[in-house]
């Protein structure tokens, strides 16, 4: 490869912007960053001890690429208790962290169809993936009323225009706000209407203190749904990236080779601790669910105190927060004067706001920015 080959990669690279969006860390890298997608979560003993045992009883060859079974099993379980889906294990695909899952889902199911629709507001890692080659993207408008989620409307008349792959996010990535029953009921409708395949990430459902509603429940075989998501959220494995995909047996088959071709499979070992921390999730959730549900309450009014509004969310450890007025790097900007960090709005498709963590240390930062404005 010549030098000028080099340079002109580079250069196509880097004016990809869809490529190059920033990516956020999966898990909190110090204690000041409020800007990652998992809360740093302690791991219990149990955990280690199961991949340590699986490191010692033979466990580091390379394993089946969907997944060992008993773990596949486990996540189609938990799948269908959070849910009311009714997957099977040979519908599940355990991948290295949800950004796998976006890349495998995204990649592969569009090259089926024209193009894909996307909300406006969307994680970050969703430009990341569409950003490897060129298609046809089209856009869904937000209801900031609603926490930046698309309207069902907005989606019905993208399938009336012939658009036939969507991807979707309930809860929303940037507020955590998730779609109610009847609206999934909607947009299930109009799938099967319109003939159309939905990409449903659906990884903050762990983090709803009540009901939630998946579209999965209502394509109960998962005839023309992909749902994303990680494996038990809050089990401290966040940074052990393990994720899962559960798809129609129709769509497996591509993924799988894809996933192959990347990165063989997902370390063994750590697929056995993750199969520990489904059998611990059950005791250990419900509390941790409390405690941030306590939190993210005391930080919205110290938020309100500091001159924020909050978007409205369902999720517990995440809070979408604007400065009336003001964009994205002025609120990061007082953050950063208090020693933190947090995720920009832009990055989603939303530059007025900003997105955090619910942890003692966001509590920590919104208390000096009002202690700050007092003075």
């Amino acid at each position: 490869m010549t030098s000028q080959t080099k340079a002109d990669i580079l250069k196509q690279h880097q004016a990809n912007a869809r490529l190059n969006t920033p990516l956020l860390p999966p898990v909190m890298r110090n204690s000041q960053d409020l800007s990652a997608d998992g809360l740093a979560s302690p791991l219990d003993e149990r955990i280690i001890a199961a991949a340590a045992h699986a490191l010692e009883s033979g466990q580091t060859h390379y394993v089946d690429v969907p997944g060992i079974a008993p773990l596949r099993a486990a996540l189609s379980e938990h799948l269908n208790s959070l849910s009311g889906a009714s997957c099977q294990p040979a519908s599940i695909l355990v991948t290295a962290g949800v950004q796998e899952s976006r890349f495998l889902t995204i990649q592969k199911i569009s090259e089926q169809y024209e193009g894909i629709v996307i909300p406006a507001v969307v994680h970050p890692g969703v430009h990341k993936a569409l950003g490897v080659r060129e298609r046809r993207i089209a856009s869904l408008p937000v209801d900031e009323a609603k926490g930046c989620l698309p309207t069902v409307e907005s989606m019905a008349q993208a399938a009336r225009a012939g658009r036939r792959l969507f991807y979707l996010e309930s809860p929303s990535r940037l507020s955590g706000a998730m779609y109610a029953a009847d609206e999934v009921a909607a947009i299930h409708q109009i799938a099967v209407e319109s003939e159309s395949a939905v990409i449903w990430d659906q990884g903050l459902a762990a983090w709803i203190d009540g009901d939630y509603a998946s579209l999965a429940a209502f394509d109960g075989g998962l005839t023309r749904t992909a749902v994303i998501g990680e494996a038990w959220p809050g089990m401290g494995l966040a940074s052990w990236f393990i994720g899962c995909i559960a798809a129609p047996e129709a769509w497996m088959a591509p993924m799988q080779s894809q996933k192959q071709i990347m990165a063989i499979c997902t370390s063994t070992a750590a697929q056995y601790a993750a199969l520990e921390a489904g059998q611990l999730y059950a005791e250990a959730h419900p509390k941790r669910l409390r405690q941030l549900g306590d939190l993210r309450s005391a930080l919205l009014e110290t938020a309100h105190q500091a001159g924020f509004e909050a978007v409205s969310g369902d999720a517990v450890h995440i809070l979408a927060l604007r400065l009336p007025g003001q964009n994205d790097e002025d609120s990061l900007a007082q953050l950063r004067r208090a020693g933190f960090e947090a995720a920009a709005g832009s990055w989603f498709g939303a530059p007025d706001l900003i997105r955090l963590n619910v942890s003692p240390a966001a509590a920590q930062a919104l208390g000096q920015i009002n202690e700050r404005n007092k003075a």
